[in-house]
């Protein structure tokens, strides 16, 4: 099908702003660009507290949301979208108010290291280090230990699927469940969705070579799930794609392969939206039933 009507609207309106910084453009100004794109606001907390985790590449700070006071409530560890290269924890600060307060959870969100300042493995690292801080320090933060997610969209959907991978392989925080929303698994994927006629395409493989070091990078498991040689054992997982994104034949790949090592996997193609949808719920309804889709994987899996 076409793009959605209201894709196009979003879209319109955003050409309407103005027209996006070139590539040419200072980092920090495309940077800027990029945090002030979909800064739709949440609810409020009961608290929000701004936390670091000890990591090997220096403190990496945590929001954690808290939605209500009774405690200990289910924790989802969330890690932002951005290309390894943009992106914070308040440019989703609305999003994971969203998330705690409709999942009934406490959420953590991670502002990893971004590249091209910090190559592979820093972001990974990072990611890592807050997950296992926050499941060693479960009980003062509220959050039930025996009941952890991770999730994120974009190349936080790789950080969320790698984080489960390392998890499983290093004998971490036992996870209950993986959310993957439109994410990247493998540069130059093949066959590429952007194949097809696009409106607009997200930009091909540029980001993940700010972060790769080299092509042998490129083919390490720990950071393209993709070529990870076990998938089983991971925790279930729900991987959300768009017809209209790059991204999509290779989340959709994934999944199958998830499913294929006998990993329970649900995997969503909302067709007519582009790879960005699921962050204007005020705009877009599919984004709110991808949104409730989340609440329903979570719910299912913390029960």
């Amino acid at each position: 099908m076409p793009l959605h009507p209201q894709v196009v609207e979003v879209l319109e309106q955003r050409a309407a702003a103005g027209p996006p910084p070139t590539a040419d453009a200072p980092l920090e100004v495309r940077r800027r660009a990029f945090n002030s794109t979909w800064r739709e606001g949440g609810p409020s907390m009961h608290s929000v507290d701004d936390v670091e985790a000890p990591g090997p590449h220096g403190p990496v700070p945590i929001r954690v949301y808290t939605p209500i006071a009774e405690t200990p409530l289910p924790g989802v560890v969330l890690y932002h979208g951005g290309g390894f290269v943009f992106g914070n924890i308040d440019t989703y600060d609305g999003y994971a108010r969203r998330l705690a307060a409709a999942s009934r959870c406490i959420v953590a969100s991670v502002e990893y290291r971004l590249a091209p300042e910090h190559k592979y493995p820093t972001a990974h690292d990072d990611a890592y280090a807050a997950l296992e801080w926050v499941a060693a320090n479960a009980l003062r933060l509220g959050i039930d230990s025996a009941r952890i997610a991770v999730g994120g969209d974009s190349v936080g959907g790789n950080l969320s699927t790698s984080m489960a991978l390392r998890s499983r392989d290093r004998r971490g925080p036992p996870l209950k469940a993986v959310v993957s929303l439109c994410p990247a698994y493998q540069p130059d994927f093949e066959p590429r969705t952007h194949d097809r006629e696009l409106t607009p395409p997200t930009g091909g493989d540029w980001w993940w070579w700010q972060y790769l070091r080299d092509d042998a990078d490129a083919s390490n498991p720990d950071v393209v799930p993709l070529l990870a040689e076990d998938l089983s054992g991971l925790p279930p997982t729900l991987v959300i794609t768009a017809e209209y994104d790059d991204l999509r034949d290779e989340g959709e790949a994934f999944a199958d392969r998830l499913r294929a090592s006998g990993v329970p996997t649900t995997c969503t193609r909302y067709d007519g939206m582009w790879h960005v949808f699921h962050m204007y719920p005020s705009h877009i309804d599919a984004a709110q039933t991808a949104f409730n889709q989340q609440l329903q994987h979570l719910a299912t899996a913390f029960a």
